[in-house]
């Protein structure tokens, strides 16, 4: 029987969420790496209205020391080094839960 990623392979930064692996960017310029909450992550799209389809998510972001754009975004199960994102609320999150099922 195949691994689970391989039946229902990640996608969106909400599949990353409720399978908890924290999303790891890194820039390709000056090395530097984030990792980011997926739940804070998720809900930072989410409340601005963007796709929060992976390749997506690496269009929109950029290094915050060099100024460079699309990173490499891995998912990892280490956990984030970055706060500066707000978590959805309880209620946010069972609401998206409940829409998705």
């Amino acid at each position: 029987m195949p691994p689970r990623e391989l039946v229902n392979p990640i996608r969106d930064l909400f599949d990353a969420a409720v399978r908890h692996y924290a999303v790891k960017l890194t820039c390709p310029r000056c090395r530097h790496q984030r990792i980011f909450d997926p739940h804070a992550l998720w809900y930072h799209f989410h409340k601005r209205g963007r796709p929060d389809w992976l390749p997506d998510v690496r269009e929109k972001c950029k290094c915050t020391s060099c100024g460079a754009r699309r990173p490499t975004l891995d998912l990892v199960r280490e956990p984030p080094t970055d706060e500066t994102l707000p978590m959805p609320s309880e209620a946010v999150w069972k609401k998206e839960l409940r829409r998705r099922r």
